[in-house]
């Protein structure tokens, strides 16, 4: 359930960055963007979601109830009071069990009334409200028997001929293109699955473990990728005494980096078993089984240049989030280019961000680059300034990388605007850069010399399930790392000095502080801090930029993990 509420939350803030940037100016005046004015009860949903106290949230979302009885934020109003009570006042348990009736009958009116506007008899507000409803009750052990009541009521109310029938008839309303039928019954043993699982985790939790087995196979069987499923089949499994096949169903839970603490601490009492009490190896292990169950989905070839390659290299600046399911399929799209493309081709960089959830490579330059771009939700990128947004699940990969490929070829072959050349060095946990840049063609007032240190990858097993980030900008060059002012059509030579052992401190202060403020007036706790910086998988990225259009004349990296001798300026430019 939490999987499926932050994905749509990082799209929908990708999505409206999206709707932002596309918005045309006001009549005769280009230098002011027209700004749509947010509708009132939009407003309304939304201050009432900025409030920490329970019972003022509560009074603010019961009066948007009553001030916009029509709008859709009404019903996102019954359901924000339904989750605040649960989550925050448990011991109410009259009023829970009445705003979960009342949400019921509300669902089922709706129904009522669309049956007498359709050639259908439906049943599926009612349907999709119960087992939303079961969900969260099953977040205690004090509903179990409503839990099973509603979650009973989601299932019951699945019928594939008329599940399908009423999707036919909406998307021939909205006069889009109908899926075939193979697609629509897939997606109709998808939402079933997810139905089923809620009764299965609540007949599990009613001690029926049979019944409970038999449900979780099925679901598991259609949506395997479900993280609660397999945990709880794991569970199962270890108590029975099947370690092997316990075993096979916490890894998957345990790597797609949301697995509840109760599988977690199965899986190492599991792994402790078979190795002598400890809990040696286990990480080398789980980087194994990820690389075996989770191959990139983007297949590529190595680039061969064509006769137009010029001497740009490419910048790629990747905004994310460990803790953002749509991310992944951002990074694993820029993973697979960086197979492609050498460093001598492209430079990738990533700004690690606390949406929607903390991200513990975070820090206050990349969430201050990413205000600097404009940047309203992740993932969002940007070939060489150029800045889109798109992610979704792993899988989605291969689109995203289409998204971007042909920008990138494209500039490829276009000339750089300026030449940088790199001397970098680490000595003494001292990372000394001077980046001498000239020939520059550009008649801009903003330009700046950007200089970034990266560290090449970062092992952080993340909510979206991601194990392995590369390119992680650590810290930013100039004064409070906003980079270095160049003129128009200039050149210069920039120094700048990385103290490896201070940005550590630095980036565990920030961690630390962030952890004690919450995160969006939310308490938390990392799983872990990365402050620990690796010397030995540093590099260094330089690029020229219009910090106004965010365009980039040219980039430059130096990889300083390479013997000394081999890498005493940048691998472009030469």
């Amino acid at each position: 359930m939490t999987a499926r509420i932050l994905t749509a939350l990082c799209i929908s803030f990708a999505l409206c960055g999206a709707n932002a940037q596309t918005t045309p100016p006001a009549a005769g005046d280009a230098a002011k963007p027209a700004v749509r004015e947010t509708p009132p009860d939009q407003k309304a949903y939304t201050e009432a979601g900025k409030i920490t106290d329970s019972v003022k949230k509560i009074a603010a979302l019961e009066q948007l109830k009553k001030d916009f009885p029509d709008s859709s934020y009404a019903s996102a109003a019954d359901s924000q009071i339904f989750t605040t009570l649960i989550q925050k006042m448990p011991e109410q348990k009259d009023r829970i069990r009445k705003a979960a009736k009342a949400m019921f009958a509300e669902a089922v009116a709706k129904d009522k009334a669309a049956s007498k506007e359709n050639v259908i008899v439906t049943t599926a507000t009612r349907g999709s409200t119960a087992q939303r409803i079961a969900d969260q009750l099953l977040t205690g052990d004090s509903f179990l028997k409503e839990a099973e009541s509603y979650a009973r009521k989601g299932v019951e109310a699945l019928r594939e001929n008329i599940w399908i029938a009423e999707q036919r008839e909406a998307y021939a309303r909205r006069k889009q293109k109908i899926p075939p039928q193979e697609e629509l019954a897939k997606r109709f043993a998808e939402t079933r699955a997810a139905r089923v699982a809620t009764l299965g985790r609540v007949e599990m939790k009613l001690g029926r473990t049979a019944e409970a087995q038999k449900l979780l196979e099925e679901s598991y069987a259609v949506t395997p990728s479900n993280v609660t499923v397999a945990a709880a089949l794991g569970e199962m499994a270890a108590k029975s005494g099947n370690d092997a096949k316990a075993m096979d169903y916490l890894i998957s839970t345990r790597l797609s980096g949301r697995a509840p603490d109760t599988a977690n601490q199965a899986f190492e009492t599991l792994y402790k078993k078979s190795h002598n009490g400890a809990l040696d190896g286990l990480e080398a292990m789980l980087d194994t089984e990820y690389h075996k169950r989770f191959p990139n989905p983007v297949k590529v070839a190595a680039y061969q240049p064509t006769e137009k390659r010029s001497g740009r290299m490419v910048l790629a600046e990747v905004f994310t989030g460990s803790g953002c399911p749509p991310c992944a399929a951002a990074d694993v799209a820029f993973d697979a280019a960086m197979e492609r493309y050498t460093r001598k081709d492209l430079a990738v960089v990533m700004y690690h961000v606390h949406v929607p959830r903390p991200d513990p490579m975070t820090t206050t330059e990349t969430t201050a680059r990413s205000k600097n771009y404009g940047v309203t939700g992740v993932p969002t990128f940007a070939i060489d300034g150029k800045k889109t947004s798109g992610g979704g699940s792993r899988d989605a990969a291969p689109g995203v990388f289409e998204r971007f490929q042909k920008d990138l070829e494209k500039d490829l072959e276009t000339a750089a605007e300026a030449k940088v050349k790199i001397v970098a060095g680490l000595n003494g946990g001292i990372v000394r850069v001077s980046a001498a840049v000239d020939n520059v063609k550009s008649d801009s007032k903003d330009l700046k010399v950007q200089i970034l240190l990266v560290e090449k990858e970062i092992r952080h097993l993340g909510e979206n399930g991601i194990r392995f980030h590369p390119m992680v900008v650590r810290a930013f060059g100039g004064e409070k790392g906003e980079g270095y002012q160049i003129e128009a059509n200039g050149n210069a030579t920039f120094d700048a000095s990385f103290d490896v052992e201070a940005i550590g401190k630095d980036i565990r202060k920030q961690l630390d502080e962030y952890e004690a403020k919450g995160h969006r007036g939310e308490t938390f706790k990392f799983s872990a801090k990365k402050d620990q910086i690796g010397r030995g998988d540093l590099a260094v990225v330089v690029f020229v930029q219009d910090d106004k259009t965010k365009h980039v004349l040219q980039a430059g990296y130096v990889d300083l993990g390479t013997p000394a001798g081999s890498r005493p300026t940048t691998e472009v430019n030469q």
